[in-house]
């Protein structure tokens, strides 16, 4: 029996904007396929960069003045969300228009799909990583600024000892959709919490951790690759044929 072929990008270190407009394009290419396409891919990123949803306020959610000094781009993703700090992490990317593939391609339905993979993954790597039962919200905080996407998750983001260890943002178009996440190895907590200007670092330290704080080894890159990738092809059923993002 033929296996459904995906294709995958393991892609180098790459600036924020061109992150962003990588994954965009993945997702124009699904939708305007005919066929069901499924594209995974995985990448990193050059410096430190925030990460805003596509309609968020950069003054509500980013002290400029702070990321412009420290060397911190700012940038915005083609999904929602809130503020990420992408900076020592894996980040996956899936683009899909195979509603089947992602039990009929409802927003919940595709969140669990692919966090079940992914917790497959931290499971291959020592990591005990479960799905978050429902959303955790907190009050927008004095100021009106925005909390910063780690503060807390939502249905079916991973946790690890109630910490959140991946977070994901989705877009949706008619024929297909994009969904990306930030997967820290370690967290710079002051640095989130300075450049969005959360007071006394907002218990980023109870909210959020990175694979390495939960394994008695660094990871490297191309291990963490290896257990997603693997992680992917054997929930799907599917294999996985490299291809560059272009």
């Amino acid at each position: 029996m033929t296996r459904t072929a995906w294709d995958l990008i393991d892609d180098p270190a790459l600036d924020g904007q061109t992150n962003m407009a990588v994954d965009a394009q993945l997702l124009d290419e699904v939708a305007r396929s005919e066929a069901p396409r499924t594209i995974l891919r995985f990448y990193s990123w050059v410096r430190p960069t925030v990460s805003l949803g596509r309609n968020q306020s950069i003054a509500r959610a980013v002290d400029l003045e702070f990321c412009a000094g420290r060397g911190i781009d700012v940038v915005h993703r083609p999904t929602g969300g809130r503020a990420v700090l992408h900076d020592d992490e894996l980040t996956y990317a899936v683009a899909s228009n195979d509603a089947a593939a992602f039990d009929g391609g409802s927003i919940y339905g595709t969140y669990r799909r692919i966090s079940e993979a992914l917790a497959d993954g931290y499971r291959r790597l020592g990591v005990d990583a479960v799905l978050a039962p429902e959303t955790r919200s907190r009050g927008r905080p004095r100021g009106g600024m925005d909390h910063p996407c780690f503060v807390s998750p939502s249905r079916y983001e991973l946790l690890v000892g109630g910490r959140k260890i991946v977070g994901s943002a989705q877009r949706r178009l008619r024929r297909g959709f994009l969904q990306h996440g930030s997967m820290p190895i370690t967290c710079d907590r002051e640095l989130l919490a300075r450049a969005t200007r959360m007071r006394g670092g907002g218990g980023l330290d109870r909210e959020m951790a990175g694979v390495a704080e939960c394994l008695p080894e660094r990871p490297s890159m191309a291990a963490l690759v290896d257990a997603f990738t693997r992680a992917f092809a054997e929930r799907f059923g599917v294999c996985l044929e490299r291809r560059a993002s272009a």
